[in-house]
């Protein structure tokens, strides 16, 4: 297979968003750079708390000694399995807190 042949075969195997991203290099549409936004922007973009992306440990990015994030960066994070598994125990941890004598999550 040639490497054109793998990296078309490599797109369409991709997510649906991925896919179009990819299809559009091809084509040699370049990409608009995405903008950082802040952690105030990321909540307001996504629904959730300041709070609550903090605690999920949201990936970003230290820009001119800030912390900036990616709308497309975090929407990947959440669809991860590595996010699934921080929600989980924080989910422990909180009952945990909650219950001091449950040592083993509930099921």
């Amino acid at each position: 297979m040639s490497s054109l042949e793998d990296i078309v075969s490599a797109a369409m195997a991709a997510p649906p968003y991925r896919r179009e991203e990819a299809l559009r290099l091809l084509r040699g549409q370049l990409a608009k750079p995405e903008p950082y936004v802040t952690l105030r922007g990321l909540a307001r973009a996504t629904g959730f708390s300041v709070t609550t992306l903090r605690r999920w440990e949201v990936p970003g990015h230290v820009v001119g000694g800030a912390r900036r994030y990616r709308l497309s960066e975090v929407e990947e994070y959440f669809r991860s399995s590595e996010f699934r598994r921080r929600v989980a125990a924080l989910r422990v941890e909180r009952r945990i807190a909650v219950h001091p004598t449950m040592r083993s999550p509930v099921v």
